[in-house]
């Protein structure tokens, strides 16, 4: 979740002009990263029925809540449904949620799903349902902080870069980020500190307008003394079933120098098959709420994923249609239907082609191509040309 400011429409001459090329690609990478969060959305229907779902697109919406009150989950399909043209929160998507639309956290009813017999208990819900974000408490898109925000795979609130507690990160260097609090409570994390690619600290965290000095460090050592001691406990456990038990060893029997870790973390790609996945490392992640962590299809990479196999398959789909659709037609229409798109689109390229570097495009440029387009087509008919490429 970012956003930039370096591919805004710019003032020349009272005419609004962009960087094409830039404007395309920044224009392509949102429609992709919008596709691939909606793309695996399951169907038309509302998704209460599914229960809670291992991952999928949410929405708050503002309209429907009681002033004072916080939002509840919206799948996709109701938004579409029943929420159009609502003042709608993108929470992108979360894990463990079951469609709130038409309970009693909304003034409205479902039109999907009318009857929702179960409240939906298991639900959590944070900050991101009002619309705020980070520590900062700041809402998305925030036109006074242009920062880079990134997703923490716990709480799966979204977190300003600069205020994850450590030096900024290059994202092609980690895989996941889990924020300093989650980090912070999860008392097994400091056992796999060999896989995070850094966490060295900055002692001076933004919080809204102001700046704090925030305390990072765990003074006390209560972390790390807790986390020696419940490895301490797997470990004595499990050697007294070392020989008895056909379950596999713990990963953290022979872990030395425990230590703390400061401000946030950031994961190495990969890390989840690396937890131990012992039958005491199970019930150690259920009671610090994450028993989705050893998941490698929890991930968002593997939404995405899936989002990408489904929209693999409708192109595939859709060009079967066309060749289908094409076979049916006389040939010569045919032939000169795709004759008359390849050139289309080799125009299209040379036009583009001339807009690189600080060169802009205006609306007259636009105007005038398609112009030049239908006088060419008119010039060929008048010339005679029959309606095909074989001339």
């Amino acid at each position: 979740m970012s956003e930039s400011d370096d591919n805004s429409f710019n003032e020349n001459e009272g005419d609004q002009v962009v960087g094409l090329v830039e404007y395309i690609n920044d224009q392509n990478a949102e429609i992709e990263q919008a596709n691939l969060i909606l793309e695996a959305s399951e169907g038309d229907n509302c998704t209460y029925s599914m229960g809670y779902m291992k991952r999928q697109a949410l929405y708050a919406c503002i309209t429907c809540t009681e002033e004072g009150k916080l939002s509840g989950a919206i799948c996709l399909p109701c938004m579409y449904q029943c929420h159009d043209n609502h003042n709608l929160v993108e929470l992108w998507t979360k894990r463990n949620y079951r469609c709130d639309c038409g309970s009693d956290k909304f003034t409205s009813a479902c039109q999907l799903e009318p009857v929702k017999p179960e409240a939906n208990d298991l639900n959590i819900y944070n900050q991101n349902f009002k619309g705020l974000y980070c520590i900062c408490q700041r809402p998305y898109p925030d036109s006074g902080n242009t920062d880079e925000m990134i997703q923490c795979i716990v709480c799966e609130d979204w977190f300003h870069s600069k205020h994850l507690g450590t030096k900024d990160m290059n994202p092609e260097d980690y895989s996941e980020m889990i924020c300093s609090g989650c980090t912070s409570k999860l008392s097994f994390l400091p056992a796999y500190k060999h896989l995070i690619v850094t966490d060295d600290p900055i002692q001076n965290i933004e919080k809204g307008d102001e700046t704090e000095d925030i305390d990072i460090v765990d003074t006390d050592n209560k972390l790390e003394e807790g986390t020696e001691k419940i490895i301490s406990d797997i470990t004595e456990e499990m050697e007294s079933k070392a020989g008895t038990s056909n379950d596999k060893m713990c990963k953290l029997i022979n872990v030395k120098d425990i230590k703390k870790i400061i401000g946030s973390s950031f994961w190495v790609e990969g890390w989840r098959q690396e937890l131990c996945t012992c039958l005491l490392c199970n019930e150690l992640y259920k009671k610090e709420g994450v028993p989705f962590i050893t998941d490698e299809q929890d991930t968002l990479q593997a939404y995405e994923n899936k989002s990408r196999e489904r929209m693999t398959a409708k192109e595939k789909q859709s060009e079967e249609g066309l060749s289908k659709a094409l076979s049916s037609m006389d040939r010569v229409a045919a032939v000169e239907l795709v004759h008359q798109y390849n050139q289309f689109k080799e125009e299209m390229g040379e036009w583009l082609s001339s807009f690189k570097g600080d060169k802009v495009v205006k609306v007259e440029d636009v105007q005038e191509f398609f112009s030049g387009v239908q006088a060419r087509k008119r010039a060929r008919m008048d010339d005679g040309i029959p309606p095909n490429f074989c001339r």
